[in-house]
């Protein structure tokens, strides 16, 4: 059976969640924050704004020698190394 890929989820099922490390195809990477969660920062608040759509999905990297990076599916390419300590 083919695993679903969802927005913010990976193919594990677990949520996608702010702070992760994460591969990124062959980088590493952060997750800065996920869309419809508290940590949103307030310039990405409104998706309409950016990306069009008001019931947009995704989420937004820190990919190491790149930069920021948002993306609105999860993919095979995309796995979670570890969560965030606190």
């Amino acid at each position: 059976m083919t695993p679903n890929y969802y927005a913010t989820h990976y193919r594990t099922g677990e949520d996608i969640l702010a702070g992760d490390r994460i591969t990124w195809g062959a980088r590493r990477a952060t997750v800065v924050f996920v869309l419809g969660s508290p940590d949103v920062p307030a310039e990405w608040a409104d998706p309409v704004t950016w990306l069009g759509k008001a019931d947009a999905e995704g989420f937004m990297l820190d990919v190491e020698g790149i930069g920021l990076v948002f993306e609105e599916h999860s993919n095979e390419d995309i796995e979670l190394i570890r969560r965030r300590t606190t």
